[in-house]
């Protein structure tokens, strides 16, 4: 365990992840009932951004965090950030499933956040957005063998295992570093990809923007995050499941769908 509150255990480890689980597993962890959610698909899609798989252009130069509801401002900002879809090499099957739903959703391998939003409000792209969540929801069980109660000796029947109640406490003693500027400055990253990783970190736990106040913005995906996009992503995606033709519930997967956010114009 990590032990940040052990000051004889506060060294150079503190800043390791404390296990090599997928963004996606670390972020339903932490999600009521251990869900897979909306976030888990703006999380693979940060990835690909850090992998170079989606390029990132933003014609903004300073930092940006959305209100409580969407404003005009808000969508002009998001108007200034371009996704390029750019994949090339082998991919996981949820990255391309990703990127698919990317496509599906744009008709194009390249568009802006704003013209994005503007298709979640149409509801025949909305319904093959559900779709195409389906499809990646199920390959991320897949993968990490995962059924929604159950996974590695962590989740048993979805409750935690003694062994889970470990990790998760390593993993929030893991976010205390993460938000800590004097842990922070005493143990920094000391690559690019490490910045870039424990923002990518943060995410999971919702803390990216204050992760990255204290840390270096010298990526795309830092400067993605900078600009508030990836909370714009989960705006975007909850909108377009308001909008499908019949709404469900009760499946485990769209937990969190808030129409605070409804984007100007849809249905």
């Amino acid at each position: 365990m990590l032990g940040l509150n052990n000051k004889n255990q506060k060294n150079e480890n503190i800043k390791n992840p404390p296990s090599d689980d997928s963004y996606s597993m670390i972020q339903a962890l932490f999600a009521k009932n251990n869900e897979i959610t909306i976030n888990t698909l703006s999380l693979t899609i940060l990835d690909l951004i850090n992998k170079g798989q989606i390029k990132c252009d933003i014609d903004l130069d300073d930092s940006y965090e959305v209100g409580k509801k969407l404003s005009p401002e808000d969508m002009e900002v998001m108007k200034k950030i371009t996704l390029r879809i750019a994949n090339k090499g082998e991919l996981k099957t949820p990255e391309t499933l990703a990127i698919n739903l990317l496509k599906n959703m744009n008709k194009n391998k390249k568009f802006n956040l704003k013209a994005m939003a503007k298709q979640s409000n149409n509801t025949s792209v909305a319904n093959k957005f559900e779709k195409d969540l389906d499809e990646y929801v199920n390959a991320i069980e897949r993968e990490n063998n995962y059924d929604g109660k159950n996974y590695k000796d962590l989740l048993e029947n979805g409750k935690l295992t003694r062994k889970g109640k470990e990790v998760k406490n390593e993993w929030k003693n893991f976010q205390d570093y993460l938000k800590s500027k004097e842990l922070c400055e005493k143990y920094p990253p000391e690559t690019v990809e490490e910045n870039s990783a424990q923002i990518l970190y943060g995410a999971c736990f919702d803390i990216e923007k204050e992760a990255l106040k204290i840390r270096e913005n010298n990526t795309q995906l830092t400067d993605f995050i900078d600009k508030d996009g990836y909370k714009l992503l989960n705006i975007i995606f909850n909108n377009a499941l308001l909008n499908v033709s019949e709404k469900r519930r009760g499946n485990g997967i769209f937990y969190g769908v808030n129409d605070k956010y409804t984007i100007p114009g849809g249905a």
